[in-house]
């Protein structure tokens, strides 16, 4: 990737204009255009000014990048997004993706998905969607209790998973890149709703719908029925309920990672509650505004860990240098160098000697 693609690239991302840029920096728009392709080059102040406004280190603005990122078509489930906010989430989700598989290159690691027994899967309907979550539950050895950090067994699987920043009306996509299997997260979404986010991510990667099935209503079915198998729900919950206790969805929200509104979904769906209760629980929530913030969203979600143990693990073997280590995570020297937040010198030298 070249430096006028980087700049064009982290433009798209943060959604700043050409014009808006070229103020910024105090250039003209024309000259910003030139910088974009390839026809001029920014001298070093310009750079500086650069990396500051684009929010990206220097070394990663001028990095040599021979990636063409070309990602499957990604389908936008979410019909608020507008044109320009697409072509944000895709290019972030590009920049990510490059510095990815770098790492992956230099360190010599990769990760490589393999389909589970019995998917790809076609689904026709909603039981059939829990039936693939039950089978997928048994094909991982996952037994039925709650799933400590989804994030932590998709990523052993192979799922690469990337957190991105400043699309308010985006959750989660998947897609694929050269048969890596993709997940891609808005950054700062609370624990229950990312993991059904990432559950219903997954169901996409390994389930096609036919025969007229609601694609994201089964998607959903499926992301329920992974987190919480049935025989889970009918355990906390037993077979019949004519009320639920808010306190009892909330223990539950944070025993199992999944939402209250998740759980009375699932009740609804296992015939545990009428639908009529469904409907009243429902008006409850709305009147709370609990559709928008449930109680207990403040828990941040989990984190993807594997690209920054693989860049950390490199620098300590000496196999990328500092400057290299801090341009993967897309951060400073100095912010690589902290611990915990806390710039210390001392234990700067011991961690980035």
């Amino acid at each position: 990737m070249s430096l006028g693609e980087s700049i064009k690239l982290r433009r798209d991302v943060l959604g700043i204009s050409l014009r808006d840029l070229a103020d910024r920096i105090g250039v003209s728009h024309t000259t910003v255009n030139k910088y974009e392709k390839n026809i001029l080059i920014p001298d070093s102040e310009c750079l500086i000014r650069l990396s500051d406004i684009l929010q990206i280190p220097v070394a990663s603005l001028i990095r040599p990048q021979n990636d063409q990122i070309r990602l499957n078509p990604v389908a936008f489930r979410s019909k608020k997004l507008k044109k320009r906010e697409e072509k944000q989430i895709t290019a972030e989700t590009k920049e990510w993706l490059a510095r990815y598989l770098q790492i992956e290159r230099l360190s010599g690691s990769h990760r490589t998905f393999v389909m589970p027994k019995g998917f790809r899967r076609k689904i026709a309907s909603f039981d059939e969607a829990e039936k693939a979550a039950k089978d997928l539950r048994k094909v991982w050895d996952l037994g039925s209790d709650p799933i400590e950090n989804l994030t932590t067994l998709l990523e052993d699987k192979g799922i690469k998973i990337g957190i991105i920043s400043g699309i308010t009306k985006f959750d989660a996509l998947f897609t694929e890149c050269d048969d890596n299997p993709i997940i891609v997260l808005k950054k700062d979404l609370p624990r229950a709703r990312q993991r059904f986010s990432l559950a219903h991510e997954l169901g996409h990667c390994l389930l096609d719908v036919e025969g007229g099935l609601d694609e994201e209503k089964a998607m959903h079915r499926f992301a329920g029925a992974f987190l919480v198998p049935s025989e889970k729900v009918i355990f906390e919950l037993g077979e019949k309920r004519h009320k639920l206790s808010i306190k009892e969805l909330m223990l539950l929200k944070e025993k199992y990672g999944l939402s209250m509104a998740a759980w009375v979904y699932r009740a609804k769906d296992l015939g545990i509650i009428s639908p009529a209760l469904y409907v009243k629980v429902q008006k409850i929530f709305s009147r709370q505004g609990w559709k928008k913030e449930e109680p207990g969203d403040t828990v941040s979600g989990e984190v993807p860990v594997f690209m920054s143990t693989l860049v950390f693990k490199s620098h300590a073997e000496g196999l990328i240098s500092t400057s290299k280590a801090a341009e993967l995570l897309n951060q400073n020297i100095s912010t690589f160098c902290s611990f915990e937040g806390e710039s210390d010198f001392e234990q700067s030298a011991m961690l980035c000697g």
